[in-house]
C-alpha cells in the first residue's frame, strides 16, 4: 500500500512527506457518502489570495484557525495573531508527553465536579482523550515536540492584561510609501490613524466633516509626506503650535481657534498622562519586523490578546497595528510564496460591509496588495454579513462551516453557484451546507474547480478556551521578566548626558581659554547654566566615507562622527597626531545642536597646552582619516552558493529573514517542476480510471453493487495536493471518487472480473506514483533547510579619496554638577 511508503511516520524521526513541500494537513475530505476518506492537504501558497472563515458558534472555527497556524509554523512561516476573543493563546498549550499533569493546570474544578470527577480523574481523562484524538488523526506525540520546538509564540497584551506590553502611544511612525507616488494610500493611512485616535478619546468625528479629525489629518500627513513619525507629545505640541499655516483655503487661526486646539491638546494629554493608560506607553515597540522575526531570523508567532479593551481601545489599538503592518508590507520583497500569515480570529465591527470603521481602510488595502508581497490574510466571523463585500471579492478561499440561519446559507450558497460557472445550483450548494456538522467545512477555493468538503483534524494545542489575564501572565512569565529587564536597563538621553558628565575636572577656571589659532568651537548646552555648572573639553571629529564597488552596484557614503574627551589629560595628553580614535566613542550628540559662541555663566575645565598653541586641528584631522582608512568597513554578507549577497544597511537579522524567503521561493519552484514531470503520468492514470468507471457504470443494471471503503494514503494525497486539484482527476478528490465507485461493484461475470483486475492494477500504479514521488520529496527535503547554507561575512574597504570632509572640533559639554567655580 501507499500508506506503507509514503505514511511512513511510523518510523521514529521520519518526516511525512506533506510537511516537506509546504502542505498544511487540516482534516480530511468527506467523501459522498459522508466518511472520510483522503488527508486534506492545502498548499501554503494558495494563502496567499487570503482566506475567510465563517461558521457560527460551536462549528469549529476556532479549532480550524489554531490547525492552520499550527502548520504555518511546522512549515516556517510567522504569523500575526490578533486575538479579540481571548482563544489563541491555546497555541501554547502544547504537551508532547501528554500526560494528566500536564493538563492539569489548565483545567476547571467546577467543569470535573459537574462531571462528577476529581480534578485529578478529570485530568486523566482529558489527557487519554487527547493521546486517542491525536492518533485517529495520524499524529504522533513527535510532531507535538516538533511543533514545540519550532514555535517562539508570544502573547502581547496591549493596554495591560498580563502578557508582554506594547508600546503604541509612543508615536505614529511615517509609513515607507512615497507620497508622490501614492498619495491615495498615505491619505487613507492618515484618515485610519486619526480616526483611531479619536475613537480612543471617545469623539465620534467624521473625517470630511470634523474640524479635530482634520487638525489632526492635517498635521500628521504634514509629517509623513517628509517621510517623519510623529510621538504624542510633539503632536500635542503640534496642536497648540501647528507646522502649518492654513487649512483648505482658510488661515489656520481663522478655521481652528487657538481655544479649540488648546481643549484638544489637552484631552491628548490628559489621556497621555492618565495612570490606567500607563500600559500603552511601556512595553516593547510596535515593530512588525522584531515581531515576527528573532534575532537570528528565526521565524515567530505573536499574538496580540485584546479581549480586556473596551470597543474603542480595541479599535484604536487594531487600527494603529494595521498601519504599521502596511508600513512594514510595503518595505517587502515581491514573493509567490507565502511569507506570513496575519490572522484575525473574529472580524465582526472592525470590517463591515456598511459603516467605515477605522480599521477598514487599512485591512481593504492589506486585502488588496497583500499578495504581490508574499502575506496572506485570513479572517474569522460568524456571519458572512460581517464582512464587506469588496473585502470577500478578495479572499480566494472560504472555509464554510455551520451556519445559524437560513438566510446566512442562501447568501452563500448563491457567492459559491455564482462562482462556479453553472456547475452548481444555489439549491445543490444550500443542501450541501444543510447537512454540515461541527468540525466539518466546505472549501471554496479559487484554486479548486469544486468545493471540496472536508472534516477538521485533531488540533495539537489543548483547546482550553479563553485565557484569563492570570492565564497569559502564567505563560508570560518569563518573557514579561526579560521585557522589564530590558526596558529597566535602557538608559534615557538625560540619563546618558549624566553618565559621560561624571566624574568631572576638580578645579575650573570660570572664563574660556584662549587659544592661538582659529581652532572652531562648539557649545553642548542641554541645561540651563547654574552656580555649580562646569564645561569640560573633547575633540569631536566628523568625516564622510564612501564605499564603492561597482560590480555590486554599491555607492554607500556614511557619516562617521567620533568624540574624544580631553577631561583629565591635561597634563598627559598624547598629541593632536597621536590620539588613539579607536578608543573614541561614537559622538553622542548633534553638532547642528550646539552653540557656535562661548555661552556665560558657565566655567571651564583645563585643556591641553598642545591645544592652546596650535593653529588649527589639522594634524588631528589627518591622524583621524589614517584610522579610518585602516579600520572603517562596510560589512555584509553573503550565501556563495546562491550568489546571494546583503545590500547596505541589511542587519544580519533581515538577511537571515530574506535568506529564508529565498528558500522557500527556490522550494516552490522546484515542486513545480515536480509537478510537471508528474503531470503528463497523473493526467493518463485519470484518464484510464474515468474509462474503467465508465464500463462499470454500464455494468450496474445488470450486477449487484455492494460497497467497500477505499482507503487512500497521505501519499496519494501529497499527489492530489501537488497538482493542485484543478481538475475533477487531478486531485485526490478525484482518484477517491473512481476508485471508491469502483470498488462498489462486484459480480461474478467475466467482465466485471477484468474491469476489477485493471482497477487493481491501476490503483498500483497510483501508488507507485506516490512511491516514486515520496522518493523525490527526500531529495528535496534537506534541499531547501537554512541550516545548510553557511553565511559568511566579507567587506568592502573605503579608497584613501573615498575619506573626504573630514573635519575636527573642539567641543565643550556640560561636566560634573557637584564642581564649585572658585569665587
Amino acid at each position: 500500500m501507499a500508506g506503507d511508503i509514503i505514511d511512513s511516520g511510523k518510523v521514529s524521526g521520519k518526516k511525512k512527506s506533506y510537511e516537506k513541500l509546504g502542505l498544511f494537513y487540516l482534516g480530511r475530505e468527506i467523501g459522498d457518502n459522508g466518511e472520510t476518506i483522503a488527508p486534506m492537504l492545502l498548499r501554503s501558497r494558495d494563502l496567499t489570495t487570503h482566506g475567510v472563515i465563517i461558521g457560527m458558534t460551536g462549528s469549529g472555527k476556532t479549532g480550524l484557525g489554531i490547525g492552520l497556524i499550527e502548520e504555518a509554523i511546522m512549515d516556517g512561516i510567522p504569523s500575526i495573531i490578533i486575538d479579540p476573543k481571548g482563544d489563541m493563546g491555546n497555541l501554547l498549550l502544547t504537551f508532547p508527553d501528554l500526560q494528566a499533569h500536564d493538563f492539569q493546570p489548565w483545567l476547571e474544578q467546577s467543569e470535573a465536579s459537574r462531571k462528577g470527577l476529581s480534578l485529578e480523574q478529570y485530568a486523566q481523562k482529558t489527557a487519554a482523550q487527547w493521546r486517542d484524538g491525536l492518533a485517529t488523526w495520524d499524529q504522533k506525540p513527535d510532531r507535538i515536540r516538533t511543533l514545540t520546538q519550532q514555535a517562539e509564540i508570544t502573547i502581547y497584551t496591549p493596554g495591560g492584561g498580563g502578557g508582554v506590553p506594547v508600546s503604541v502611544l509612543a508615536g505614529f511612525a511615517a509609513p515607507v510609501t512615497d507620497p508622490a507616488a501614492d498619495p491615495d494610500t498615505l491619505n487613507d493611512l492618515v484618515t485610519s490613524a486619526v480616526s483611531g485616535l479619536l475613537a480612543l478619546l471617545q469623539i465620534d468625528a467624521d473625517p470630511m466633516q470634523s474640524r479635530e479629525h482634520i487638525l489632526l489629518s492635517s498635521i500628521l500627513l504634514h509629517y509623513w509626506q517628509k517621510g517623519n513619525g510623529v510621538d504624542m507629545e510633539a503632536l500635542i505640541g503640534a496642536i497648540v503650535s501647528p507646522p502649518i499655516e492654513k487649512i483648505g483655503a482658510f488661515a489656520l487661526e481663522t478655521y481652528c481657534k487657538q481655544s479649540d486646539r488648546m481643549q484638544l491638546a489637552m484631552r491628548l494629554n490628559s489621556l497621555l498622562a492618565s495612570p490606567s493608560f500607563a500600559g500603552w506607553v511601556k512595553g516593547e515597540p510596535l515593530d512588525i519586523q522584531r515581531i515576527l522575526y528573532t534575532d537570528d531570523g528565526r521565524p515567530k508567532t505573536a499574538i496580540f490578546s485584546i479581549s480586556h479593551l473596551t470597543d474603542s481601545e480595541r479599535m484604536f489599538f487594531v487600527t494603529l497595528l494595521l498601519n504599521r503592518f502596511v508600513g512594514w508590507m510595503r518595505m517587502q520583497r515581491g514573493s509567490s510564496s507565502l511569507k506570513m500569515l496575519l490572522y484575525m480570529d473574529e472580524i465582526y465591527g472592525f470590517f463591515p460591509p456598511t459603516a467605515n470603521p477605522p480599521s477598514k481602510k487599512p485591512m481593504l488595502l492589506i486585502l488588496k496588495q497583500a499578495r504581490a508581497f508574499g502575506c496572506g490574510v485570513v479572517l474569522s466571523t460568524q456571519n458572512p454579513v460581517d464582512l464587506d463585500y469588496r473585502g470577500l471579492s478578495n479572499m480566494g478561499s472560504w472555509f464554510i462551516g455551520r451556519l445559524q440561519t437560513d438566510q446566512d446559507r442562501k447568501k452563500v450558497a448563491g457567492g459559491i453557484a455564482g462562482a462556479s460557472d453553472g456547475r452548481f445550483t444555489a439549491r445543490d450548494v444550500e443542501l450541501l451546507l444543510a447537512k454540515m456538522k461541527g468540525r466539518q467545512f466546505l472549501l471554496n477555493s479559487a484554486h479548486l474547480d469544486e468545493p471540496m468538503a472536508f472534516e477538521t483534524r485533531w488540533v495539537m494545542s489543548f483547546l482550553k478556551g479563553p485565557l484569563a489575564s492570570k492565564e497569559i501572565e502564567q505563560l508570560m512569565a518569563d518573557k514579561v521578566t526579560v521585557a522589564r529587564e530590558l526596558q529597566g536597563n535602557s538608559i534615557t538621553s538625560g540619563e546618558a548626558d549624566m553618565a559621560r558628565s561624571a566624574p568631572g575636572p576638580a578645579m575650573a577656571e570660570s572664563s574660556a581659554p584662549i587659544l592661538a589659532g582659529q581652532i572652531e568651537q562648539r557649545y553642548y548646552l542641554p541645561a540651563a547654566p547654574g552656580e555649580k555648572c562646569v564645561l569640560q573639553p573633547a575633540i569631536a571629529a566628523r568625516c564622510k566615507v564612501r564605499f564603492f564597488n561597482a560590480s555590486r552596484n554599491i555607492n554607500e557614503t556614511r557619516l562617521v562622527q567620533r568624540y574624544y574627551p580631553l577631561g583629565g589629560t591635561a597634563e598627559n595628553f598624547p598629541g593632536l597626531a597621536e590620539i588613539t580614535w579607536s578608543e573614541a566613542e561614537e559622538l553622542p550628540f548633534a553638532l547642528e545642536e550646539c552653540f557656535v559662541s562661548a555661552p556665560s555663566g558657565y566655567g571651564y575645565a583645563a585643556i591641553p597646552a598642545e591645544i592652546c598653541a596650535v593653529q588649527n586641528l589639522r594634524a588631528a584631522e589627518k591622524s583621524f582619516a589614517d584610522a579610518l582608512y585602516r579600520t572603517e568597513r562596510l560589512e555584509l554578507f553573503r550565501v556563495k552558493s546562491l550568489k546571494l549577497e546583503s545590500v547596505p544597511h541589511e542587519t544580519l537579522t533581515d538577511f537571515k529573514v530574506r535568506l529564508r524567503d529565498l528558500l522557500r521561493e527556490n522550494k516552490d519552484e522546484a515542486v513545480d517542476k515536480l509537478r510537471a514531470k508528474y503531470d503528463l503520468r497523473q493526467q493518463r492514470l485519470h484518464k484510464k480510471i474515468q474509462q474503467a468507471h465508465e464500463r462499470l457504470q454500464q455494468e450496474e443494471a445488470e450486477v449487484r453493487t455492494k460497497t467497500t471503503d477505499t482507503i487512500l494514503s497521505f501519499g496519494v494525497a501529497v499527489v492530489g495536493a501537488l497538482f493542485g486539484r484543478r481538475s475533477a482527476g487531478s486531485g485526490t478528490s478525484g482518484f477517491a471518487t473512481g476508485m471508491r465507485k469502483a470498488g462498489r461493484v462486484f459480480t461474478e461475470k467475466d467482465d466485471a472480473r477484468r474491469v476489477r483486475l485493471e482497477l487493481g492494477q491501476l490503483q498500483s500504479e497510483l501508488e507507485l506514483l506516490a512511491g516514486e514521488l515520496e522518493q523525490e520529496i527526500d531529495a528535496l527535503g534537506s534541499s531547501f533547510s537554512v541550516e545548510n547554507y553557511q553565511i559568511e561575512t566579507f567587506t568592502i574597504n573605503p579608497r584613501r579619496k573615498d575619506i573626504f570632509d573630514v573635519n575636527c572640533f573642539l567641543v565643550w559639554e556640560l561636566a560634573e554638577v557637584g564642581d564649585i567655580l572658585p569665587s
